[in-house]
């Protein structure tokens, strides 16, 4: 059984200030929390237990939460309280975003073998060394630079966090202790996010994506009016459809589906007994489920209207609001008529949609 504790409670005071780097939109948008709350799901068939150290919510499902301390030690011991008494645990910085499925693996794997094991690559650079006021050539031969995730057996991590050391890293004390060290082929792009000018990882961090899609119904007086999961209340009618005809949410649907290739709402979710008046919150739930596999994050939505009736500036937005929460993404809706450029009013409603996702690389 494995654990993994993801650390996110530093300060980052070169990077943000002593704000919390974690939190920072800065990443297309993102926050590297937000990263994680993605890239965990990749990682859930590797670890049982998972644990995340920082002091802001986490919206996922079998993710425990711990409170960052005043020191590192301190906030990966704060983690490892939570963790279950697992066989493998993993400390990894959520600075490194790029560390791969792959690296994890090979720690864990290795760990059958040795007690802590740990990633690390060699100095490519030229060194110098302060001397005086003066430098001078350092050779580089011997030099590694370590990086996360550290592998430990529970016992050893268990035993370093005990301890009254305090070192960067929980490898150095578990050396100092008696353990001995693995060291494997860490990775070029396990790269540590620490200055502002780092914001240049978003490009390895993300793939954006854009999609389209529109629906039309026609207009039924025995139908209620749905639009973006919203009864429309005071509207005397509804749109025809197999299911409840909520044009905006077809629309939208269909974007997310064209930014997956995984065909349309017609080929997906058929007139058959199963949608039969189904909600179609119920068919963008699944949606975002295989939105979810694929692990892609709806940026934002844009939709435009085409309704001739009823007036819906009132509602405009309670279904902006409502959209939004479904996407958890910002929404833009705009409502519009034909103006008769058809001749007479439109008898029914068009939506036309266009999504930005972006796909969480790993």
């Amino acid at each position: 059984m494995n654990g993994l504790i993801l650390v996110a409670g530093g300060k980052g005071q070169r990077f943000s200030g002593g704000k919390g780097k974690a939190q920072l939109r800065v990443f297309k948008g993102w926050s590297l929390l937000d990263y994680w709350q993605v890239r965990l799901e990749t990682l859930k068939d590797l670890f049982q237990d998972v644990v995340v150290v920082t002091d802001s919510p986490m919206d996922l499902e079998n993710i425990k939460v711990a409170l960052p301390g005043s020191s590192r030690k301190e906030s990966v011991a704060n983690g490892f309280e939570k963790l279950a008494r697992v066989d493998k645990v993993l400390v990894h910085d959520a600075a490194r975003p790029l560390a791969t499925d792959s690296l994890f693996e090979r720690i864990l794997a290795w760990l059958d073998l040795f007690p802590v094991v740990v990633p690390a690559i060699d100095v490519e650079d030229a060194l110098r060394k302060k001397e005086g006021s003066s430098t001078v050539p350092f050779p580089r031969e011997d030099l590694m630079r370590v990086q996360t995730p550290q592998g430990f057996r529970y016992e050893v991590l268990k035993a370093v966090l005990e301890t009254s050391d305090e070192d960067v890293d929980e490898a150095s004390v578990a050396q100092r202790l008696g353990w001995e060290i693995h060291v494997v082929e860490g990775e070029r792009k396990n790269l540590k996010v620490t200055f502002p000018e780092d914001v240049f990882l978003q490009e390895l961090m993300f793939r954006r994506l854009e999609g389209i899609g529109w629906d039309f119904h026609r207009f039924s007086e025995n139908a209620p009016l749905i639009l973006g999961g919203v009864r429309i209340e005071d509207a005397d009618v509804g749109l025809e459809s197999w299911t409840d005809g909520d044009v905006i949410i077809h629309a939208v649907a269909d974007a997310l589906l064209s930014t997956l290739g995984q065909g349309d709402l017609g080929t997906l979710y058929p007139n058959s007994q199963l949608w039969k008046g189904g909600s179609s919150t119920d068919i963008l739930a699944d949606v975002m489920e295989r939105m979810r596999k694929k692990h892609l994050l709806v940026e934002k939505a844009t939709v435009l209207l085409l309704a001739d009736k009823p007036m819906l500036k009132h509602w405009i937005d309670p279904i902006t609001r409502n959209l939004s929460s479904l996407l958890n993404a910002p929404v833009y809706l705009s409502v519009t008529r034909s103006e008769g450029i058809m001749g007479k009013d439109l008898n029914g409603m068009i939506s036309l949609s266009f999504v930005n996702c972006v796909e969480v690389k790993r």
